[in-house]
């Protein structure tokens, strides 16, 4: 992440549905940060923008991204949780506060019913030149749905700040929304536990 968002190194590297695994998980931007990839059980899903208000979730054969974090072989236990409302800084502090004497990266999955979620996409212009975050920003479409049944596919680390997270957070997610209609980073999120599974691979 912090070739891409200081020295502009936008080329896709990384093939996602190279991990050829229906127990592997990822996620990351499309190269030359024309959208969003998740990898989710075994297949490869890409968003793109279309316009402010809308993008187009779509499965695809191939895909490559500048970077990608994933898991190969993950190993998902569910998890008992307070059964509280939660924000993304709220789902952070749980699970930095739950696997405090874990060291290492977590996949966390959690399924079930959002009450408020906010995805952005990417779509950088033609010819724009990346050398910071801001540059990056500009060029993203916020997507904001409400009582969404879906999977928030995300990795914990307290080690990987700017290389799979972002420089102020411990944990990076991705969403999909079972129907499939909408795909993209998770920006914002509001839900309650009753609604929801947590599972965590270590």
């Amino acid at each position: 992440m912090r070739n891409l968002m200081w020295f502009g190194d936008l080329e896709g590297k990384i093939v996602a549905d190279s991990l050829n695994s229906n127990v592997a998980y990822g996620h990351d931007p499309i190269e030359f940060l024309k959208g969003e990839i998740l990898f989710f059980e075994g297949q490869t899903f890409e968003s793109k923008v279309i316009d402010s208000l809308h993008h187009k979730v779509e499965q695809t054969s191939s895909s490559r991204a500048p970077f990608f974090v994933y898991s190969t072989e993950s190993d998902l236990k569910e998890e008992t949780i307070p059964l509280e409302n939660f924000t993304c800084k709220s789902t952070e502090k749980l699970i930095d506060s739950l696997y405090s004497d874990y060291q290492n990266h977590m996949l966390i999955l959690i399924d079930g019913l959002f009450d408020a979620i906010t995805v952005p996409n990417v779509n950088l212009a033609k010819e724009s030149k990346v050398a910071s975050p801001n540059e990056v920003r500009k060029d993203l479409s916020n997507y904001s749905y409400n009582n969404v049944n879906g999977s928030l596919v995300g990795f914990f680390s307290r080690k990987h700040k700017a290389i799979f997270t972002h420089h102020d957070s411990f944990f990076h997610a991705y969403f999909i929304s079972d129907n499939r209609d909408f795909l993209g980073h998770v920006d914002a999120l509001d839900f309650n536990w009753t609604d929801a599974i947590f599972k965590v691979s270590k």
